[in-house]
């Protein structure tokens, strides 16, 4: 097998990247424009607690993993992994924020997880996965 090289790489995770970010955005677009929330059977200072928690967790987490998987990886799949993991970490955040505006009707943590989704998004591009 020949090795890849990063414009492959780079053309491989684009297409993950992508999806994983059309999936958060159009599934916050029903929730925020399209439906109804659910009257609010949660506690709004609880969702907001909860999700902000798990955003804190998340960024950490993304980080320390691109740093640590990244930096460890001998090859492109190694790579490809740790992007995997990290955007699945910053999609996590972004569905926990429009599920808890679901849950309450409040559309705060939506658009707060979809801000730190896109920071996170763009600070770990596919390029960044592919140098090593």
């Amino acid at each position: 097998m020949r090795p890849q090289t990063p414009d492959a790489a780079a053309r491989i995770l684009t297409p993950i990247y992508f999806s994983l970010a059309l999936g958060v955005f159009l599934f916050a677009a029903m929730v925020l424009f399209v439906l109804d929330p659910l009257d609010a059977s949660l506690n709004t200072g609880v969702v907001r607690i909860a999700w902000l928690a798990l955003a804190v967790l998340t960024t950490l987490g993304a980080g320390i993993a691109r740093g640590r998987m990244v930096d460890r990886a001998s090859d492109a799949a190694q790579r490809q992994k740790a992007a995997i993991v990290v955007w699945a970490l910053a999609e996590g955040q972004a569905l926990m924020g429009v599920v808890g505006t679901l849950l309450t009707g409040d559309p705060v943590t939506a658009y707060a997880s979809l801000a730190l989704f896109v920071w996170l998004w763009l600070r770990y591009p596919p390029g960044s996965f592919v140098a090593g």
